[in-house]
């Protein structure tokens, strides 16, 4: 049986694609409560913090709804996450929600839990990435993705992110400043920059 200390023994091992994916469908043929992963999500140990957050992107990748009991507690627990490998993890997921709600194809139940959020939080957790020197890049660029999903909301966020945008587009890689650039470019809110 699938239990909570058989996910973090899996989790002290190096695993690939094939492992996660079989974790994953373990999780929800068992019916695992996802609360005991997004425990592990916090666990004090990096690697199974992150390996386990992966896991979650992939149960979230299968089917959103899967993530719908413990989407309030992730979103609640945005700007605590400790390491920028877990950020990945649940700013991919985060991204999923926006991009399935701009298709209307979003659940409703998840569409419920998102509005009723504390947007400051996630916005809170996403600075914490972007002005963290040295942060990974997956991580610093689906921040300020998350960050654009707000714009609308959060008017001062039009004036915020184009100079930390800039700064990142001088001081960092040929990637990194591939999108800056991009955003800049072709996001109507800057348009004054």
């Amino acid at each position: 049986m699938l239990s909570k200390d058989y996910l973090i023994n899996e989790f002290t091992s190096p695993l690939d694609s094939l492992s996660l994916d079989e974790i994953s469908d373990m999780i929800i043929s068992e019916n695992l409560p996802l609360s005991e992963l997004i425990e592990l999500n916090f666990h004090k140990e990096r690697r199974i913090s992150f390996r386990s957050a992966w896991v979650l992107e992939k149960i979230a990748f299968k089917d959103i709804n899967y993530i719908t009991p413990v989407f309030a507690d992730m979103l609640n627990r945005f700007n605590k996450i400790h390491n920028p490998s877990l950020a990945r993890h649940y700013n991919k997921i985060l991204l999923q929600v926006f991009y399935l709600r701009r298709k209307n194809a979003l659940p409703e139940e998840l569409k419920i839990i998102l509005k009723k959020s504390n947007p400051e939080i996630i916005i809170e957790g996403c600075f914490k990435w972007i002005l963290t020197p040295r942060c990974p890049v997956a991580t610093l660029v689906w921040s300020i993705d998350i960050l654009l999903n707000y714009v609308d909301d959060f008017p001062w966020l039009k004036e915020e992110l184009p100079p930390i945008i800039q700064r990142l587009n001088v001081d960092s890689t040929p990637g990194l400043k591939n999108y800056c650039s991009k955003i800049l470019k072709k996001s109507n809110i800057f348009n004054h920059y």
